[in-house]
């Protein structure tokens, strides 16, 4: 058996997901928290094996392995001690089943791609999919950082790896105004203070042609410097409805088409807000 590594995290204890879910509909927040018991784990649901899901997954998880190969490469380490990313991915889609096998034969191509695209690559890879984490008005926030590269100039930068079917010039708005984005450059500012010389996103397009994009994120500074108060607020009203012992079901409703449905089809809760208990 080998004693080689694959970097297949998944997502960090606690991280801005949990916020986001509260700010997008209490009610949610609470039957995905709530309703279960202390360190239980919710079952795997239809959305974790919806497709994009799944590709953007397997994406993140060839990247990951390329990057730490780059890293060990770089700083004269071994770089047998990953897989390689085809194999890392294979490996990971036959241990989770049919619905990341249908799609890795294609991922795999897509990776290599990127490989290829990017293969002139200068910077130093100084992190890949490494837990960081800080402290917001005493509140714990953490945050799995996709890469963390140094240039030539000693400048620090986050870069986020997102797929996508299509590549959109709107896509750079939309990450612009994440809270995500703003969570991983709050913790980055942390360990790495003026250094931090920004955050990227890596797109990925997995659909038919493969295409890739990078670009620096639009300035937020008001979005940036509300963040730590948007923590505070955010777990006190949690902490507050949890106080009062409310069931899930008398937490705050979002009551919004454009919340109960999200980009990947209704929200997995919407059956309970419809008919409470």
């Amino acid at each position: 058996m080998s004693d080689r590594l694959i970097i297949f995290t998944g997502p960090s204890p606690r991280g801005w997901h949990r916020i986001a879910q509260f700010l997008e509909c209490p009610s949610k927040y609470a039957w995905a928290h709530q309703a279960r018991e202390p360190g239980v784990r919710a079952p795997a649901g239809p959305l974790e094996e919806a497709v994009p899901l799944v590709r953007g997954s397997l994406i993140h998880l060839g990247l990951a392995q390329h990057y730490a190969q780059m890293r060990e490469y770089q700083t004269g380490g071994d770089v047998n001690l990953y897989y390689d990313p085809e194999e890392a991915m294979r490996i990971v889609a036959d241990a989770k089943g049919e619905a990341y096998q249908r799609e890795v034969d294609d991922m795999v191509k897509c990776v290599l791609a990127y490989q290829d695209h990017w293969h002139n690559e200068d910077f130093k890879v100084l992190r890949v999919e490494e837990l960081y984490e800080g402290y917001f008005h005493g509140y714990r926030l953490t945050g799995r950082l996709d890469l963390v590269i140094e240039d030539k100039q000693g400048r620090v930068f986050v870069i986020d790896h997102k797929s996508t079917g299509f590549l959109s010039a709107k896509q750079r708005t939309f990450y612009s105004i994440s809270g995500q984005m703003h969570a991983y450059r709050w913790l980055a500012f942390m360990q790495y203070g003026d250094r931090l010389a920004g955050m990227r996103v890596n797109m990925i397009q997995h659909q038919n042609a493969f295409k890739f994009q990078r670009f620096d994120l639009d300035p937020a500074p008001h979005m940036f410097a509300e963040f730590p108060r948007i923590i505070k607020e955010a777990e006190e009203a949690i902490a507050r409805f949890q106080a009062e012992g409310r069931a899930p079901a008398d937490w705050p409703m979002a009551i919004s088409e454009l919340t109960c449905f999200h980009r990947y089809g209704a929200c997995e809760f919407m059956d309970k807000c419809k008919w409470g208990r």
